[in-house]
């Protein structure tokens, strides 16, 4: 689903590029946790995945096809929820749609409807953004997400702001959402326990500038707990984890 081909990418000013020689792969139906320290460029790839960066040299290719220009490749979900205030959920989930063009109003709501019915969030579906709870919007924002037909999914720390608690049930619900739907998810986060908790393989930076990435397979079946993370063999991964990235990016 997901190829990086010998990219370097260098942003202008800087003294040598953020991202070197770097190649990698992601399978179909793969959930994929990058992981690394704050700063350390993994944005940085995910602009160049949904092309908002150009690489300058080698190529990232989505479906087998090189990226060429930004949107279209994939469904792209930023920290923030970035929903619009004056809109409904429903009139924010349906932005994709909309941008797209081709359907009809009622061809809209079915869809928007379906995806809010899948998220449970369509009792909420006149609500503004701010009378909802922070999970609650990190919902929306990932029905919207889904919504653009992508088959490769990127959430960029989409949990970060929320407090630990809500963190925690929203892992839960996100790996609900991706045990049925199948897409391709890399999920981008600092926070290890998350990354073991979410993932089948964990993908971490290894230095700077990012020249490779550490591939950890996670040996936890789904669905996942937080008891179950607690095996011998999880914690050895953990604790392994957060010595190489520590060591790495000193």
């Amino acid at each position: 689903m997901l190829q990086f081909r010998d990219v370097t990418f260098q942003y202008p000013g800087e003294a040598g590029p953020i991202v070197d020689k770097l190649s990698f792969r992601v399978e179909q139906g793969e959930f994929v946790c990058l992981v690394g320290p704050s700063g350390c460029g993994k944005s940085t790839l995910f602009r160049l995945i949904n092309g908002l960066l150009t690489p300058d040299k080698g190529e990232v290719l989505v479906g087998g096809r090189p990226v060429k220009g930004a949107g279209g490749c994939c469904g792209y979900m930023p920290q923030r929820d970035m929903l619009m205030p004056w809109r409904t959920v429903a009139e924010n989930v349906r932005l994709p749609l909309e941008v797209q063009g081709g359907r009809s109003e009622k061809e809209m709501d079915g869809l928007v409807d379906k995806v809010l019915s899948d998220v449970g969030l369509k009792a909420w579906r006149n609500h503004r953004p701010d009378q909802l709870s922070g999970g609650m919007r990190q919902r929306v924002a990932f029905a919207r997400t889904v919504l653009t037909g992508s088959d490769l999914l990127l959430l960029d720390e989409p949990f970060s702001s929320l407090d630990y608690l809500n963190r925690l049930s929203m892992r839960e619900w996100l790996l609900a959402q991706w045990e049925r739907e199948r897409k391709t998810v890399v999920f981008i986060t600092h926070d290890v326990e998350e990354a073991l908790f979410l993932s089948s393989r964990v993908l971490a930076v290894r230095g700077r500038p990012i020249s490779r990435l550490a591939s950890i397979p996670v040996p936890a079946p789904y669905p996942r707990t937080i008891v179950g993370m607690q095996r011998r063999e999880i914690m050895a991964i953990k604790e392994g984890l957060i010595t190489m990235l520590r060591r790495d990016n000193l």
